[in-house]
């Protein structure tokens, strides 16, 4: 490599470590004003736990929905494994079995919800925790999505595989599961973010608009 290459390298190098450092203290320092803000103004600890409460029940009634779909998947999975054959049986088969993983996601996430107690955490933590969620969210939306193309190659490769059953039955399981999973992901998002539109964007908004505020201009 030439004297020239190298440097051109190390050059990159340091500005791409120079450029994440300071991306961390702008992040931190944000989050510090925006603590120190909250804590000027007590009287937003009521808004942001009420908010936080709201999306409490939401998750709430979300897992009670995926754990009914679950539960009843399991159900009807489990008997129709049974009673089925051919291309069906492996259907109900894979539709009981997926569910079971479901279903812990939907208890451990209830019991997340409900034991949640919004006084404890801080009105950041709030914010950072609303917005994990949505993240995790859409990160969901795509591996649903991922899961329905999976059940398309499934029955794809049936065509020309010994297993042609089993691999239609799996497929068709994958597009019914990964179809709802990716509704209910999608549907959750929006419905938190139409809670945050009503309970904490306005409030945001009002109290930042009312002469508290925080600028930054770095050059990098």
């Amino acid at each position: 490599m030439s004297n020239k290459n190298r440097s051109t390298n190390e050059l990159f190098g340091q500005n791409f470590v120079k450029s994440n450092y300071m991306s961390k203290i702008i992040l931190f320092c944000f989050f510090f004003l925006l603590e120190l803000t909250f804590e000027i103004f007590p009287q937003s600890d009521s808004l942001f736990q009420s908010f936080h409460q709201s999306r409490n029940s939401i998750n709430e009634n979300a897992m009670l929905v995926l754990g009914g779909w679950a539960a009843g998947n399991i159900l009807v999975g489990t008997y129709s494994n049974f009673k089925a054959k051919g291309e069906a049986k492996y259907f109900h088969q894979f539709n009981a079995m997926w569910n079971v993983v479901n279903l812990g996601i939907a208890a451990f996430g209830y019991f997340n919800a409900v034991n949640s107690d919004p006084s404890s955490m801080t009105n950041t933590e709030i914010l950072k925790d609303y917005n994990s969620l949505q993240n995790f969210l859409l990160l969901n939306a795509g591996l649903d999505a991922a899961y329905i193309m999976t059940g398309f190659y499934l029955k794809e490769r049936a065509k020309n595989s010994s297993s042609s059953e089993r691999l239609r039955g799996y497929g068709n399981s994958l597009l019914l599961q990964g179809g709802f999973l990716l509704l209910f992901d999608v549907s959750l998002y929006f419905i938190h973010q139409s809670n945050a539109n009503v309970n904490l964007y306005p409030y945001l908004e009002s109290f930042f608009s009312g002469g508290v505020g925080v600028g930054m201009n770095i050059k990098l």
